[in-house]
């Protein structure tokens, strides 16, 4: 390949940066998306909110006692946690749109939930972020030496 034909594959690679990418996030290359997916659940099961603040709920007696014995390995020391049957956790889904995506489930509750702890029960937290380029950014190295070199 000359250094003309690789600019222009780089150049090309570039102007379809936001299509490259999509394919990243959404797991059409490499899983990127089940990653990503994974760190948004870990700070749900750790309480944390998109924003890195925390989840903190006092339950009613009766449902906490009926969490405690029913699910107790998704009891957490008086935080919400998000998990009870798992089911939000395995029907998340990532959808990106431009330069920005968004995490959701596919779950009756969700606007419940959503209404509840505010949106940001779905999200990549700052603290995080790292983390996520650290998924993403191979896959898209692997992408564009697969297009481009």
């Amino acid at each position: 390949m000359t250094i003309s034909e690789l600019r222009i594959k780089s150049n090309n690679f570039v102007a379809n940066l936001d299509t490259h990418i999509k394919s990243v996030v959404e797991g059409v290359d490499a899983n990127g998306n089940d990653a990503l997916q994974a760190l948004n659940r870990d700070q749900l099961r750790n309480s944390t909110l998109a924003t890195d603040q925390k989840i903190i709920e006092t339950y009613s007696l009766g449902y906490d006692a009926y969490k405690k014995k029913e699910y107790p390995a998704s009891y957490g020391k008086g935080e919400v946690n998000l998990l009870l049957t798992g089911e939000l956790y395995y029907k998340m889904k990532i959808e990106v749109t431009g330069n920005s995506y968004k995490i959701d489930a596919k779950v009756p509750y969700v606007a419940e939930l959503k209404n509840k702890y505010t949106t940001d029960i779905f999200g990549i937290a700052p603290s995080n972020q790292d983390k996520a380029k650290a998924i993403t950014t191979p896959l898209l190295a692997m992408k564009y030496k697969s297009l481009v070199l």
